[in-house]
């Protein structure tokens, strides 16, 4: 069995979603996350198989018996995405689907800064929002156009669903509570009505958007 262990390649670390340096896996514009690479399914799947090692059920008592305190227990799992040169997070339990780019059609005589149109998800017409008008942040734009990192991200609300784009997607992560802190006093004025939080994850800023805050400022901005 050691030998099968020794053909892991460990490349999530070195080129993927956990990697230190540059260098990045041409696959992940594809799958978005090494979890969905089936390089990194293999690898599971031959640590899951592998024979247990001598003293595994006296070590496994031992751990057990320990109380500690898991920072998973006060974690959350986050969407983090990139729209122009900002970093944010929503969380998980608000996504509905992250699909590729398609056509945006305009609606005759909008003049709402935020409403961007409609996009057809698998035969359905959701709203598409412009996520850069309702942050503030659109003079900073860096366009996607052409890239094979940007995505269509569709959430879903109290008031109903909703689709903007993105230019990047780093993936999902879990965010442990303690590490996420009060906006600074330098955050924009609409990124800071809009985010209730900000945290520090692969050496970027992240701004965690409240999505009820996100929610009542739709149904303000689109009634």
């Amino acid at each position: 069995m050691s030998s099968s262990i020794d053909k892991i390649t460990n490349c999530w670390s070195r080129i993927g979603v956990w990697r230190q340096d540059e260098e990045v896996c041409p696959k992940l514009a594809e799958v978005i996350h090494c979890r969905n690479c089936t390089t990194y399914i293999d690898a599971g799947l031959i640590l899951l198989d592998r024979e247990l090692p001598d003293n595994y059920a006296e070590d496994y008592l031992k751990t057990s018996q320990i109380n500690t305190q898991q920072d998973d227990d006060n974690a959350t799992s986050c969407l983090i995405f990139r729209v122009n040169n900002e970093w944010y997070a929503l969380k998980a339990s608000v996504l509905s689907e992250i699909s590729e780019i398609t056509v945006r059609h305009s609606i005759p005589h909008n003049r709402n800064s935020i409403m961007d149109g409609l996009v057809n998800i698998r035969g359905e017409m959701e709203i598409c929002i412009s996520f850069p008008n309702l942050t503030g942040n659109a003079k900073n734009d860096i366009s996607a156009k052409g890239s094979n990192k940007a995505r269509i991200i569709i959430i879903k609300l109290v008031s109903g669903k909703y689709a903007f784009q993105v230019d990047e997607v780093m993936g999902i992560m879990k965010i442990n509570d303690h590490t996420i802190k009060q906006p600074p006093a330098s955050l924009s004025k609409s990124n800071s009505v809009l985010c209730q939080g900000i945290f520090d994850y692969n050496q970027e800023n992240i701004g965690l958007v409240d999505e009820l805050r996100m929610d009542n400022i739709l149904v303000e901005s689109l009634s």
